[in-house]
């Protein structure tokens, strides 16, 4: 061992001078690798599919597909590839968690503010509105992204709203001269037989 990798303890004796005087000798230093058995290939695919995830998460197989040529590329061992991907696979359960619990509270601020923004007419017109526009389907998705709480959105369906309110309805199938032919609508057509 050379002098400038020598480690000394409390007292300032050196690490050989320990060992000689418990008796012991110091071996060389062998390379890390030279420890290890050599061992066949890593499935790192497989590995980081067995990898404990959280209840509910699923790693995206393109992910891990680029996760395992990475660990591949780097050798990394099995038992720290299947640690990074548990460890991965918990990070992105709390971001999504951490996300939604963004989402809610920003949408929870959108309702405030358009309470206060909006009337109470506003908003009973907007949802009549918006049930003849869009139908129930399309006003659940619409609901479910917090559109429908947004103070704009009240507004200009509001504004739909009397506009479609304001329409007569016209019947359908009026008949004139008593014939339903196209011809009583258009008597001067070159198109008339």
């Amino acid at each position: 061992m050379a002098e400038d990798d020598e480690v000394q303890d409390r007292e300032g004796a050196t690490l050989p001078a320990m060992a000689e005087a418990e008796g012991e000798g110091i071996a060389e230093r062998a390379e890390p690798t030279a420890e290890r058995p050599e061992a066949g290939p890593v499935d790192y695919d497989r590995l980081i599919s067995d990898a404990v995830a959280p209840e509910g998460v699923t790693l995206d197989p393109e992910l891990t597909r680029a996760g395992s040529e990475l660990l591949a590329r780097h050798g990394i061992p099995a038992e720290a590839a299947k640690d990074l991907a548990g460890f991965f696979a918990r990070q992105q359960k709390a971001g999504a968690e951490g996300n939604a619990r963004a989402f809610a509270e920003q949408v929870g601020a959108w309702r405030a503010q358009s309470e206060k923004r909006t009337t109470a007419e506003e908003r009973g017109i907007a949802k009549d509105a918006a049930l003849r526009l869009f139908g129930r389907e399309e006003l659940a998705v619409l609901d479910l992204f917090g559109v429908t709480n947004r103070a704009g959105f009240i507004k200009a369906l509001a504004k739909a709203g009397k506009a479609m309110r304001d329409d007569a309805y016209v019947p359908g199938n009026a008949a004139v001269n008593g014939t339903r032919d196209a011809r009583a609508h258009f008597p001067n057509s070159n198109m008339n037989p």
